[in-house]
C-alpha cells in the first residue's frame, strides 16, 4: 500500500464525521444516554481489528484499557480502528 493510499482525504473525514454524529444522535434518540456510551455495534463505526496508518485505538481517547472503548461494545484489539477515533489530546 502506498502512502498515497493511507492517507485520509478529506472526502473520508467527513463522512466519517457524518457517521459517527449520526449513529450517536440515532442512540439518543432510542434513549441510549452517555452511561452506555460503550453500546456501539462494531458495524456502526466501522470498526477494524488493524490500525488505519499511525491511527488505532490505544491512542485514541476513546480507549479503555485493556481492550474497552467509551463508544464500540465488546472488546476491541489496541491495534484496531473506527471512524470514532478521536487522538489524544498531549
Amino acid at each position: 500500500m502506498s502512502e498515497k493510499d493511507k492517507m485520509i482525504t478529506r472526502r473520508d473525514a467527513l463522512r466519517n464525521i457524518a457517521v459517527v454524529v449520526g449513529s450517536v444522535a440515532t442512540t439518543t434518540m432510542m434513549g441510549v444516554g452517555v452511561a452506555d456510551a460503550g453500546s456501539m455495534p462494531k458495524a456502526a463505526v466501522q470498526y477494524q481489528d488493524t490500525p488505519k496508518g499511525k491511527d488505532h485505538c490505544s491512542v485514541c481517547a476513546q480507549f479503555i484499557a485493556p481492550h474497552s472503548c467509551k463508544v464500540v461494545a465488546g472488546n476491541i484489539s489496541p491495534n484496531g480502528w473506527c471512524v470514532a477515533f478521536v487522538p489524544k489530546s498531549a
